[in-house]
């Protein structure tokens, strides 16, 4: 048996790897919330109000009126059954955000 030789690794991946490693490290870290400004509220409380206040929002009107909008144009071209279905899927986004509207009107949470 004829010796090999022990081939080193290239050190294009050692830094590749050490970069790796210290990416993890950094990400993974424990420090406070960022969310977590208030004492009486969960860490989470604040950034999914904050994203729920928007899809409630400025997303839910522009979905809304994108969908009538589309709606209209295809009874304008002649596909009405196609923009009945897109007119009934309108109106229920609109029932359903007035009454997540209503319900955040009625809980105190």
């Amino acid at each position: 048996m004829t010796p090999t030789a022990v081939t080193q690794v290239p050190k294009s991946n050692v830094r590749w790897l050490i970069a790796a490693c210290a990416a993890a490290i950094f990400a993974l870290r424990a420090e406070p919330s960022w969310a977590s400004q208030h004492a009486a509220a969960l860490p989470w409380d604040q950034t999914l109000g904050a994203i729920q206040d928007i899809l409630v929002g400025p997303v839910a009107h522009a979905v809304i009126t994108l969908n009538f909008t589309l709606s209209a144009i295809l009874y304008v071209i002649g596909s009405e059954r196609r923009a009945g279905r897109l007119l009934a899927g309108g109106l229920a986004t609109c029932a359903a955000l007035i009454a997540v509207h209503l319900l955040t009107l009625l809980s105190p949470f």
